[in-house]
């Protein structure tokens, strides 16, 4: 660029910031209005209103959920160029040559001696070869463990042996070459097939980036697989850290396995012992490999143990998948002990049948890029099968079936499918591509969808009438860079959106943001090998869910309104919803404002009297840009407060900010 374009370009942004600094600036504050008659119920929100969703994608289960640190445990994936498959290094490392060890990605011997089929990778094992050499200590590792003294590391490993002589070692050291041995143990001989030896490893030190050892102190031939280590806080393999994360949130349901990789699998992989469960590709995530170990049953008990009823979406028709297959899966879950499949849940561990109550029946059957896409009518047809298929196992359990944003789909799907449909489930997204640069736009799309279910109910009225058909939004989430995703941005939208599933509690009764932990920066709960953070779309599902109400008030909302350019004009600034406790006890104003000035705020209550002390709990943060990371896990947070009430009071909402208010309710009047 030449000299005088330069300056020109610096004259144009002088010129800009000083017409920025001449503009007027909006007023610090303004002035709203919330008028609440606690005598006059106008809908009902359903108590399985606020679930969570979580997919087998990336590290969503492994790595996010799964408290397995062993990555590629069973050397599945392909090897390098001395034979080391992926994550594996040669120990000590690669300086010298140590002719004393070498490796081979052996395809012909496994455990368990898995035949090779469709969509699985199997067998395969790590052959070791040791004999006379230099290097004494040697063998094979993982880095970055992250470990933590004084607790136990319980693991295993299966080995067999040809002609090795000599004992196995395992250890747990610092990341760096002759680095410290925080804990190791001695195996002891090894010797014939296949066998399972079990360890404990106690780390004398903290160290985040820990190195996990195997050491091979014989010489001859043996081999290696379903390589497994778990930190002894481990609840049921799930990470302790994650599941108190999700606890938090009090789920009233988790849906799983997916999303679009629900059309990829296939129920019985995820069944039996763990160490003979194959690893599948992920053909919706760029083929990914996952391993079996989060099956059926680990994911019932890891709902059951945070409260929340499992939600599972059957595979229709994709990857070979059949009627029976997806009956054969209720059988497994709510069977008897008398029946094929039931006899099998027991087997692994789990007499008593699950009880499983909600069932979907595939996802987003109308997108192309899944496994059995078809047309409307298609999908009508295979969702009457499946469900007389399913029905015919456990004659209670209730049926989601695919909707769309699209109507057409819809009134095709309820016109052939109606009579059999509990929930439609239909998802929602939207990013930069829609806001087009104007974030109004963002803060203001969750009105239009509050609009779109008013035309969804019409549908179903004209179409079922004899049918109570309820929506499920079980995937709602932005197509955001990563910074505006983690922001408090990204908790406006949340907030209002689940402001408009409480308005419309008549018809929504079952919402989920997409997803629970990892998959994608939408994920809600971030979780690295080392350390957790939580989104600002989960602090609104948190305190959404664990202030629930169960009758929405009439209510009155004034506020300064704002216009967007894609999303309409005349849009209040303060989205609110008021709600009483089952219990009547309590009141919960749930107040959005979206606007850059306090809102002082004018509260009055008809047809009650509140304790004179409220409490008023704000997600806010210095900028609405801020975002929560690794870096910064509590730029966005949740402060609280005392809030003093009356039949009038006042309460002032902060610029860009989701507020809830719990009032005390002392009587009636």
């Amino acid at each position: 660029m030449s000299e005088h374009l330069i300056r020109a370009a610096r004259l144009v942004v002088v010129l800009a910031l000083l017409a920025g600094l001449n503009a007027p600036l909006p007023a610090q504050t303004a002035a709203a209005r919330i008028e609440i008659d606690a005598g006059k119920v106008e809908g009902r929100i359903s108590p399985t209103l606020y679930g969570q969703f979580i997919e087998f994608m990336f590290e969503g289960v492994k790595g996010g959920m799964s408290a397995e640190l062993v990555r590629n445990r069973s050397f599945e994936e392909p090897p390098n160029a001395i034979g080391l498959s992926r994550y594996w290094e040669r120990y000590p490392d690669d300086r010298n040559d140590d002719y004393g060890l070498s490796f081979h990605h052996d395809d012909a011997v496994s455990y368990p001696n898995a035949p090779k089929t469709e969509g699985l990778i199997g067998g395969h094992s790590l052959r070791v070869q040791t004999g006379p050499g230099v290097v004494l200590r040697h063998g094979i590792y993982q880095s970055r463990f992250p470990v933590r003294q004084g607790l136990d590391y319980r693991g295993y490993v299966w080995l067999k042996a040809d002609d090795y002589k000599g004992s196995v070692s395992v250890a747990l050291e610092a990341d760096v070459t002759g680095g410290e041995i925080y804990a190791e143990t001695e195996i002891g001989s090894v010797s014939g097939d296949w066998k399972k030896y079990e360890f404990t490893l106690k780390p004398s030190k903290n160290d985040a980036l820990a190195r996990f050892v195997i050491l091979f102190n014989g010489r001859g031939r043996l081999w290696v697989d379903q390589v497994s280590l778990l930190p002894g806080d481990a609840a049921d393999g799930v990470r302790r850290d994650v599941l108190e994360k999700v606890r938090a949130l009090h789920p009233a349901f988790i849906r799983w396995p997916g999303g679009n990789v629900a059309q990829d699998y296939h129920w019985q992989w995820g069944a039996g012992p763990r160490d003979e469960r194959p690893t599948w590709i992920n053909l919706s995530w760029k083929n990914e490999p996952e391993p079996g170990d989060i099956g059926t049953d680990e994911f019932i008990r890891f709902c059951r143990n945070v409260g929340a009823e499992p939600s599972l979406t059957v595979n229709v028709e994709g990857r070979g998948a059949t009627a029976a297959e997806a009956a054969a899966w209720v059988e497994y879950c709510n069977g008897p002990v008398t029946s094929k499949y039931g006899a099998m849940r027991a087997r692994n561990g789990h007499a008593e049948p699950y009880g499983v109550k909600y069932w979907e029946i595939g996802n987003e059957i109308w997108g192309d890029w899944v496994r059995g896409h078809s047309d409307a009518t298609t999908y009508a047809r295979n969702y009457k099968r499946y469900v007389a298929a399913m029905r015919a196992v456990d004659p209670t359990i209730k049926f989601i079936a695919v909707g769309d944003n699209n109507q057409e789909w819809n009134r095709t799907v309820l016109k052939l499918a109606g009579d059999e449909i509990d929930w439609l489930a239909i998802h929602h997204y939207y990013g930069t591509r829609e806001m087009r640069g104007d974030t109004l736009n963002l803060v203001a799309r969750p009105l239009y969808y509050e609009r779109f279910y008013g035309e969804v109910e019409k549908l179903i009225r004209e179409l079922a009438p004899r049918r109570q058909i309820r929506l499920n939004i079980n995937e709602w989430g932005l197509d955001l860079p990563e910074p505006q995703q983690h922001s408090l941005l990204a908790a406006l939208y949340g907030a209002r959106l689940m402001n408009v599933f409480e308005r419309r509690g008549d018809l929504v009764t079952m919402s989920a943001v997409s997803d629970l932990i990892n998959g994608w920066p939408g994920g809600i709960i971030q979780a690295s090998r080392h350390a957790v953070f939580v989104t600002p779309v989960y602090l609104v599902n948190q305190l959404y869910a664990t202030r629930p109400g169960a009758e929405r008030l009439a209510a009155k909302i004034s506020s300064p309104a704002f216009n967007s350019s894609r999303e309409g004009t005349s849009i209040p600034a303060l989205d609110a919803v008021v709600s009483r406790s089952a219990d009547g006890s309590r009141i919960f104003i749930k107040a959005v404002n979206t606007s850059q000035q306090t809102l002082q705020t004018t509260i009055t209550l008809n047809g009650c009297e509140v304790e004179p002390q409220g409490e008023i709990e704000t997600i806010n943060a210095d900028s609405l840009n801020d975002f929560n990371s690794f870096a910064t896990p509590a730029a966005v947070t949740i402060k609280r407060a005392t809030i003093n009430a009356a039949r009038s009071f006042s309460a002032d909402l902060s610029p860009h900010s989701v507020s809830v208010i719990t009032l005390n309710v002392s009587r009636s009047r």
